[in-house]
């Protein structure tokens, strides 16, 4: 499909996976102003993920990309389809999750990318220039654990993580920031969350294939737990996991911009504008 947009659309009390798929090579599609209310598994299913030709695709005709996700509201995802993402966009190129509202998912609010550490050396997919922005997401996780408020897989040159505002990630380990096997090439900045047993950001560095190349900075924390650098240089060894990369992953974390907001604190003026700015405008 091309050039589709669905605008003030009502979803509701619906038994399938996904409310809404977008993909086998669709561009140029938009989702706005959306309502998303009580469904069996997730809200938005972006992209494509098994089909291994159009995954490794050069031809920008085969490949799910220019999406625009704004401005939508979902509530209660994943009541029956745990595993289900409210926003789940795999291989994906120069797509916007912006400004959207996500209020209790059985599992991750929006997950990103594909592939795990599958694609870190060697021929790469199409995935890059995506960015979640603006979200406001609350009470993620309450069926499963590993996941997030926003989550990421896979190599996703010139991509973003900003702007977001998570609470109650109800997941006891991983983040509510999280960017697991593979992720890489990302900026994720000027993001706050609050009342998580897990890592306010949580770099993944297990299994043998971290993450790589992320940047972390402007990150508020209140009631949650410690930030975890699984891909620092001191913590893992790149050369070990992707054969032919150097030992240091480039994983940073500007620790003088992380900030630890006591519980009985109110935000910082530049937290709070993050948290007022979030969700549908």
């Amino acid at each position: 499909s091309t050039n589709v947009t669905f605008e003030t659309c009502v979803f509701q009390n619906l038994g399938t996976p996904y409310a809404l798929a977008v993909d086998q090579a669709s561009r140029e599609c938009a989702v706005r102003r959306c309502s998303f209310k009580t469904l069996a598994g997730g809200a938005l299913r972006l992209g494509n993920l098994f089909d291994a030709s159009r995954v490794m695709a050069t031809d920008p005709s085969l490949w799910d990309s220019d999406f625009e996700i704004s401005d939508n509201s979902i509530e209660s995802t994943s009541l029956e389809f745990r595993g289900c993402s409210a926003v789940f966009a795999g291989v994906v190129r120069s797509t916007s999750i912006e400004h959207n509202s996500i209020l209790d998912a059985g599992y991750t609010g929006i997950s990103l990318g594909w592939g795990w550490g599958n694609y870190v050396t060697g021929e790469q997919t199409f995935m890059q220039d995506n960015h979640v922005v603006g979200n406001r997401i609350v009470g993620v996780m309450s069926a499963l654990n590993d996941g997030g408020c926003v989550y990421t897989l896979g190599p996703q040159p010139g991509s973003t993580v900003r702007e977001n505002y998570c609470a109650s990630d109800r997941a006891p380990v991983v983040g509510s920031f999280y960017h697991d096997n593979g992720s890489r090439y990302f900026n994720t900045t000027d993001n706050v969350a609050e009342t998580s047993p897990a890592p306010c950001l949580y770099l993944q560095g297990c299994c043998g294939a971290p993450a790589l190349d992320i940047d972390a900075s402007n990150l508020w924390c209140r009631d949650e737990g410690a930030i975890e650098n699984g891909c620092a240089p001191a913590a893992s060894n790149c050369s070990a996991a992707y054969p032919g990369l150097p030992a240091d992953c480039h994983c940073h974390v500007d620790n003088a911009t992380v900030y630890l907001v006591a519980s009985d604190a109110p935000w910082p003026a530049a937290a709070q504008a993050i948290v007022d700015a979030a969700g549908p405008r």
